[in-house]
């Protein structure tokens, strides 16, 4: 089962990530955790104004919680935000946030 990170303690642990994952409108950082799987978001306000960020953090939730995205086990990982990912469509969100998917299983 997917936990979404909210304690600021956590988020201090991605300073030094296993590794870093790019695409065009995400950053992510992983880390490998033996007991659990874990997301954390994070939307800067260069992507847009109060709105525009929570519409972009609900939608990668419903992302997240698809019966179809395969979200590896064992892992702690941080999503970024670049600028323009509140731009995204959802099918296109969807497109980017599975192909980030792809390489983070291949990291592993």
């Amino acid at each position: 089962m997917l936990r979404l990170i909210t304690k600021h303690r956590e988020y201090g642990e991605f300073r030094s990530p296993a590794f870093l994952l790019r695409t065009a409108h995400f950053y992510a950082a992983a880390l490998s955790s033996p007991t659990e799987s874990a997301l954390g978001i994070t939307v800067s306000k260069r992507i847009g104004k109060a709105h525009v960020r929570n519409l972009l953090k609900r939608r990668i939730k419903a992302w997240a919680r698809l019966p179809e995205t395969c979200l590896p086990a064992g892992c702690k990982f941080n999503l970024i935000a670049k600028q323009g990912a509140g731009e995204l469509t959802w099918p296109q969100l969807c497109q980017e946030l599975n192909a980030l998917m792809d390489l983070l299983q291949e990291k592993l």
